[in-house]
């Protein structure tokens, strides 16, 4: 008896034992696999947060106007560390005055991209000017200055292409008046000879450049100030409308009973309120094209003036200081904007 018991005790512990491993191993695969969702989950959460950001920023950069606000903002960012880099010696030799140099030349590297962006931006130009619905007369003063706003822009792009193509062409006669020797710097005016014995003048071609420059940015300089009187009157119709709220909505319970149109308190103080907000949202966003076009108007007057690259009336870290603080703020709009829609 007393073997019978300890085999079947054996037996029982044996059993037990067993058990007891085979939970164990259910217990790890258990964790195991708690584990491995975990991390599938984490994975897969990553990946939709990637592929968001990724759909954002595709969605972002459609625009022409945010591509470029990107380039300036880079562009006049590398100016700033440059400043940086350059106070920190004036040895040329030193590493901080390379790097310096290396940042100034990839400013001005995206400067010229952004100069053939604007290839693009006459055709957007005309239009714009094409899909003006309202006439000079039948429109309001916002309106009309849009008007001249628009063909200011469809004269300023033909200038700014000239300028390029004859910055970065100088070897192709663009116009007539283009001479394919540069003159001396005394006389940049060189005076030539025609067949009939008229006598004609021609510009090198980065004199004529210059001269395309200074023009463009007169006209940019016009659409400039008359953006901030449009944004100026446009803000002050807002606020005109949003104090003085429109017949429908100043109707009382009664009159609203007869026309039918029968609303509750709540949907008429939710529906003015949303009109408060927008209104609210429209005059923020007219203080912030003032403030940007308000940063760019010293650096237009600079550039518009005749001599503006051989003796320019500011200097240039006021210059691309002023623009970097727009870049900045218009960045910012634009992500702003675009949260929005």
């Amino acid at each position: 008896m007393s073997g019978n018991a300890d085999e079947k005790c054996r037996i029982v512990d044996r059993n037990e034992n067993g058990n007891g491993m085979i939970g164990t191993q259910n217990n790890n695969g258990q964790k195991e696999n708690a584990g491995s969702t975990v991390h599938d989950g984490k994975k897969t959460s990553t990946l939709k947060l990637l592929k968001s950001i990724l759909s954002s920023y595709v969605q972002f950069i459609q625009s022409p106007s945010r591509q470029d606000s990107i380039l300036k903002t880079v562009q006049y960012s590398l100016w700033l560390l440059s400043k940086f880099y350059r106070g920190s010696g004036t040895n040329k030799h030193r590493l901080p005055h390379r790097v310096a140099e290396s940042l100034l030349k990839l400013q001005g590297e995206i400067s010229w991209a952004r100069y053939v962006l604007r290839f693009f931006g006459f055709p957007a130009a005309v239009n714009d000017v094409a899909n003006m619905e309202n006439g000079w007369a039948t429109g309001n003063n916002a309106n009309r200055i849009g008007r001249v706003m628009s063909w200011s822009m469809v004269a300023y792009y033909p200038l700014e292409n000239l300028a390029y193509l004859l910055w970065k062409g100088p070897g192709i006669r663009w116009l007539p008046i283009v001479s394919l020797t540069t003159p001396m710097q005394k006389n940049p005016v060189a005076s030539t000879t025609c067949p009939n014995n008229t006598s004609a003048y021609r510009y090198s071609s980065a004199q004529l450049a210059s001269k395309a420059s200074a023009w463009s940015c007169r006209l940019w300089l016009t659409w400039i100030v008359l953006d901030i009187v449009r944004c100026t009157i446009a803000q002050r119709e807002i606020e005109q409308t949003s104090d003085h709220p429109s017949e429908e909505t100043a109707k009382p319970a009664s009159a609203a009973n007869d026309d039918g149109l029968r609303h509750t308190d709540s949907v008429e103080e939710e529906a003015a309120e949303s009109l408060q907000h927008k209104a609210i949202a429209t005059i923020r966003t007219e203080h912030m094209r003032i403030l940007r076009n308000a940063l760019y108007v010293l650096p237009a007057i600079n550039w518009s003036l005749p001599q503006w690259d051989t003796k320019p009336w500011l200097s240039g870290d006021l210059v691309n200081g002023l623009c970097w603080v727009e870049s900045v703020i218009g960045l910012y709009q634009g992500v702003h904007d675009y949260q929005k829609t």
